[in-house]
């Protein structure tokens, strides 16, 4: 699938196991191939952690942990929304909402977002940041130097940042335009969704899909980048 598109998702792990096994989407916008289903088979061995593993290592992360109990402090409620599951460069990206209720009658809203992948987690106010720490991005990717992920796969530990070079920089630059695209597309989201307005709604996650998929060819380019000098 070449184009961005709206479609329904759902992970699969085996029984008596919380790797992940499957990753199916449905596609839901009124073309030719609405009601297509696709299913992304995983290897039997692999070790992507599945939606439960991902969801207990949210929890048991110490920072994140300590940063829930701050926001539980004085009566507020914290309510955790729908963990997003996206194929990412090999890997799984998770992100999942987190929101603030100054009571039990009280309208929640958004105060932080969860990401994970591999074995990285972050809770951060914004995606972009999330993604930024997830992936040992500085703020300022573009001028700053960022790790190249090189042959790391997911749940391995980023190498020591390095040195950019000028073509370096323009990938790097690329990849945080497309980071700040997705944030924004995902608040456009939960507005839309909080509004019932389903068209703008489908529009946002269109947009979410294809900053995601510029954020990966960014990525890739790093990576390409890195081997070759390797060599």
């Amino acid at each position: 699938q070449t184009l961005p598109a709206f479609s329904l998702t759902s992970t699969f792990a085996p029984q008596r196991r919380q790797t992940l096994a499957a990753f199916m989407s449905v596609s839901s916008d009124p073309l030719k191939d609405y009601g297509k289903i696709r299913m992304l088979q995983l290897p039997s061995n692999t070790t992507i952690p599945g939606p439960q593993q991902v969801q207990n290592a949210f929890e048991s992360d110490p920072t994140v942990s300590s940063q829930l109990s701050l926001l539980r402090r004085g009566g507020s409620e914290v309510d955790l929304g729908n963990l997003l599951s996206l194929p990412f460069n090999e890997g799984m990206l998770y992100v999942e909402p987190v929101y603030l209720r100054a009571s039990t009658d009280g309208f929640p809203l958004l105060q932080k977002v969860l990401v994970g992948y591999g074995q990285n987690v972050a809770l951060e106010d914004t995606l972009v940041a999330a993604l930024n720490k997830v992936f040992s991005l500085s703020p300022d990717a573009g001028v700053e130097s960022i790790p190249s992920s090189g042959d790391v796969k997911p749940g391995t530990s980023k190498p020591k940042p390095a040195p950019t070079t000028s073509s370096d920089g323009s990938a790097a630059s690329e990849l945080t335009a497309a980071i700040s695209d997705a944030q924004r597309a995902y608040e456009n989201g939960l507005t839309a969704l909080k509004s019932n307005d389903f068209t703008a709604y489908d529009q946002a996650q269109k947009q979410l899909a294809a900053a995601l998929k510029r954020a990966a060819a960014a990525e890739a380019k790093l990576t390409g980048k890195a081997a070759g000098s390797a060599a």
